[in-house]
């Protein structure tokens, strides 16, 4: 049986991809900050800046799925940017899948296609955009994932829990959501596939933060409209095209799968 490794698998969108992969004919090793018992995989504590114990973890696996990082706090550069340099030194030979982010833009115009250049406007999009560079300079035939927020699990994620919570919500901060469950099925079909370089995988619908939070079913008397401050990119909507093109999976639009 082929063997995949999910780093960061008891996470939001780490556990919808262990709780898919043995479906789909993989046996999983997952990493993870949270034990998830309930779910079919060899699970180890792995800290991603360590490169013996990366090197350890992604023995014998025939694909990687990186989705681990941290955007807040004194870690945040070296797990997040150095750490996916350690993870694509280690997965060299063998596929590997690297998940980055729509922020890594500096949302000016929206839209992005994969050659657009990135800007990162604080210091989570710089240390996506390091990520990438590292990654593709240690294993040019990794694939790189750009994505967007994610909701739409079996449980709450952090978007719903937002949504609930209420506060200001950016009228003019523009993205791409996908559905978790989407975005896991996209990328173990490219897991099979080889397909190299970077690759958008946003859903169809570019909506507002504010939009969306009512979308995922906030009470409007809890929700306040805002703007975005200058740390914070405006619309970093992503055109997934070439996606839709090349998967069977469809990245579903937010208000068709909200509907």
């Amino acid at each position: 049986m082929r063997r995949l490794l999910v780093t960061g698998g008891s996470g939001f969108l780490g556990s919808e991809l262990v709780r898919r992969a043995p479906a789909a004919g993989w046996q999983v090793r997952a990493t993870w900050h949270t034990r998830r018992p309930e779910l079919e995989a060899e699970w180890v504590r792995l800290d991603v800046r360590d490169a013996g114990a990366v090197a350890r973890a992604v023995e014998g696996a025939d694909c990687t799925i990186h989705t681990a990082f941290v955007q807040h706090g004194p870690e945040a550069w070296t797990t997040t940017a150095e750490g996916a340099g350690v993870v694509a030194r280690a997965a060299a030979g063998s596929r590997l899948l690297h998940l980055s982010s729509d922020v890594i833009f500096d949302g000016a115009r929206g839209h992005y296609r994969e050659e657009d250049e990135p800007h990162g406007v604080n210091d989570y999009a710089r240390a996506k955009i390091e990520a990438e560079r590292l990654v593709a300079a240690a294993h040019p035939r990794a694939l790189i994932a750009r994505t967007s927020l994610l909701y739409g699990g079996p449980e709450p994620g952090p978007q719903e829990r937002l949504a609930a919570a209420g506060g200001t919500f950016f009228v003019d901060e523009i993205r791409s959501p996908v559905q978790v469950g989407d975005l896991a099925g996209a990328l173990l079909e490219l897991a099979e596939l080889d397909v190299a370089g970077i690759l958008h995988l946003g859903g169809a619908d570019d909506v507002s933060r504010y939009d969306f939070a009512l979308l995922l079913g906030a009470d409007p008397a809890r929700v306040e409209p805002g703007r975005t401050t200058p740390d914070r990119s405006p619309d970093v909507s992503l055109d997934s095209s070439r996606a839709a093109a090349l998967l069977r999976t469809r990245l579903r639009g937010v208000r068709e799968v909200l509907a």
